[in-house]
């Protein structure tokens, strides 16, 4: 019985030879497969666009993704080494798009083979609007309570404004923006302060630092106390002059600490008219004046000025 040749022999029922080498090659492929591991993990979303266009509608900040792969090669590759990305730079009007989600690979993450990268979302939907710049007032945020019997005096903020950009819509809407708490608790003097301001909306930012100083003066707190029926005191007035009849009485409000005015009453002539400058008889109308002891001011008192008359001594007594 003669041999066929090796040529006729290879070529024998070559269909059913084909599909046996192709089952083979799959369930070799299958086999590996189900010996691939996976690893889920979360990257940040980053855009990418154009200076034209802001996003004005909410998009995710993070995406979803599964490495599919070898253990040992997956699980050596480093997060920041995968990096999400949506590019916005193709479009140029304003408009809600689907864009896709692409993850570029660096470092670790390259050579690796077999390696199947999913993504969750894989595209995501986005609003376009014009992007504008605008200035808004800054707002102090406090937190806590100064020592007791002492309040805040004034405060200032440099620079007064900040400069916010992103979608028209939102920009303009923006009245101000808020610094972060700003910390009054133990407080008793003067300070001041660098503090971050709060991005109250993800789709604004700040051109600037995003930061401002803050200064305040801090001092004792005021309390007021009100005086009525209160003899104003003469002074000055030269020898052989004097007064014809009284002088009405006054009212007195003033401000201080509480410890500055726990007296009962004020000190006698705290309120005073000065003569000194009357040498002759005659009806005058001279200011009220106040004298009171440091850390005390004067609020407000009455009479302002009083008019009296002014006489010789040897003629009142007649």
């Amino acid at each position: 019985m003669s041999r066929k040749p090796l040529p006729e022999r290879i070529l024998e029922n070559w269909p059913a030879k084909v599909l046996s080498f192709m089952a083979a090659v799959l369930l070799f492929a299958f086999n590996q497969l189900n010996r691939l591991e996976e690893r889920p993990m979360a990257v940040p979303l980053r855009l990418v666009g154009s200076e034209d266009l802001a996003p004005s509608s909410p998009y995710p900040r993070t995406v979803r993704i599964v490495l599919k792969g070898e253990a040992n090669s997956i699980f050596a590759i480093q997060e920041g080494d995968l990096e999400a990305v949506l590019d916005l730079s193709a479009f140029k009007a304003e408009g809600v798009y689907r864009v896709p989600v692409v993850v570029e690979k660096r470092g670790s993450a390259f050579g690796i083979d077999p390696l199947e990268i999913r993504v969750d979302p894989s595209e995501v939907a986005i609003a376009l609007e014009q992007r504008i710049t605008r200035s808004v007032p800054v707002v102090p945020s406090f937190r806590g309570f100064l020592d007791p019997g002492f309040e805040l005096a004034s405060s200032e903020l440099i620079p007064p404004t900040a400069e916010i950009e992103g979608p028209a819509s939102l920009v303009r809407k923006a009245s101000d923006v808020t610094t972060e708490f700003i910390e009054l608790s133990g407080r008793s003097e003067d300070f001041n302060a660098v503090v971050r301001l709060q991005q109250r909306d993800p789709l604004l930012a700040f051109t600037g630092p995003g930061t401002v100083e803050f200064r305040a003066k801090i001092q004792k707190a005021l309390a007021y106390r009100s005086f009525e029926g209160l003899s104003i005191q003469v002074e000055g007035l030269g020898p052989g002059l004097s007064l014809s009849g009284d002088l009405p009485p006054g009212t007195l409000r003033v401000s201080g600490s509480r410890s500055d005015l726990s007296f009962p009453l004020p000190p006698a002539g705290v309120l005073y008219v000065d003569l000194s400058l009357i040498d002759e008889p005659g009806v005058y109308t001279v200011p009220v004046g106040v004298r009171l002891p440091p850390g005390i001011r004067p609020e407000d008192w009455t009479p302002g000025a009083v008019t009296l008359a002014v006489v010789r001594s040897t003629e009142e007594s007649r």
